[in-house]
């Protein structure tokens, strides 16, 4: 069911893209110095902040559905492409014509997507033939990401820390997905029992808890610019990673699919690079005064 696979995971990335530009509208402007806890303390009370994370369940639902029917390999390059699901949808909410620029470059991710997932055709996915090395290999990744986040703290520049803490909550969403698709996976085959009992499903809390944390100290410290597409390249890079050495999903091999899976996905990388500057102008326009005199102080 590889086709219903990849409409569910168009449609979290829609919610994605709703998701995302919404939860950074709030995050942005929160007092700065509180740390994770106090960060997130704030947060809870701003209602577009809760607006961003009911998105967010959505998201998931629809990430959840597409893993169960798809590979991980197929599904997790269309999930992250949620930023240019945003462009069609906020110019119908205002009612206006997104600037040609920007659809230039929502033609290129769009086009690099398909060419992707053409050239790329994974197999289908082998959940439980490699659970020793699934687990060994969630816990090194995890480390890593939470040694990126404690290292995170020495850097005082900005844009350094951001980008920093981008790449380790790419590669905790990207064990979100992994661990998601396993725990589908179990309550499929076990039914609720099945599911907790599962190691993956107490992972997925806490990778995912720890991913939505660190993804706002990251839009809380830069411009989305700086974080959103190290994120993105490190979560699409680990569920290739996993996808194949993992879940046995070998895609195409020829030199001619390769050629194309590395081009496609070039595309895909700087299309979204290049999107994401576009959802900092839009999320700062309309925004008071002395809000943009403090971040240009």
């Amino acid at each position: 069911m590889t086709w219903l696979a990849i409409v569910l995971a168009l449609g979290s990335a829609a919610a994605a893209g709703l998701s995302t530009s919404v939860q950074h509208h709030a995050a942005e402007n929160a007092p700065r110095g509180r740390g994770v806890l106090g960060l997130m303390k704030h947060l809870a009370g701003r209602p577009w902040w809760l607006v961003g994370q009911a998105l967010g369940l959505v998201t998931v639902a629809f990430h959840a559905a597409a893993l169960h029917y798809g590979p991980l390999a197929l599904v997790q390059p269309i999930v992250i492409t949620g930023i240019v699901f945003a462009v069609p949808i906020r110019a119908a909410i205002s009612r206006t014509l997104p600037p040609w620029a920007e659809m230039q470059w929502v033609v290129v991710t769009a086009v690099g997507l398909a060419i992707f997932l053409v050239a790329s055709a994974p197999q289908e996915s082998q959940v439980a033939s490699r659970e020793k090395l699934l687990v060994t290999l969630t816990a090194i990744v995890a480390l890593v990401a939470y040694v990126g986040i404690f290292a995170s703290r020495r850097i005082t520049n900005g844009q350094y820390k951001a980008f920093t803490l981008g790449a380790a909550a790419g590669l905790l969403f990207g064990l979100v997905a992994v661990t998601l698709k396993v725990t589908v996976h179990d309550l499929a085959n076990g039914g609720l029992s099945g599911m907790a009992t599962s190691w993956a499903t107490y992972a997925l809390v806490v990778v995912g808890l720890s991913g939505v944390a660190t993804n706002q100290l990251a839009y809380h410290e830069a411009r989305l610019s700086a974080s959103m597409p190290v994120l993105n390249i490190v979560d699409v890079l680990l569920a290739l990673v996993f996808g194949y050495v993992v879940f046995q999903e070998v895609p195409r091999h020829t030199p001619l699919a390769l050629v194309a899976e590395l081009v496609s996905l070039g595309a895909i990388v700087v299309g979204l690079w290049k999107l994401a500057f576009f959802e900092e102008i839009h999320q700062h326009e309309g925004e008071p005064v002395e809000a943009s005199d403090q971040r240009a102080g």
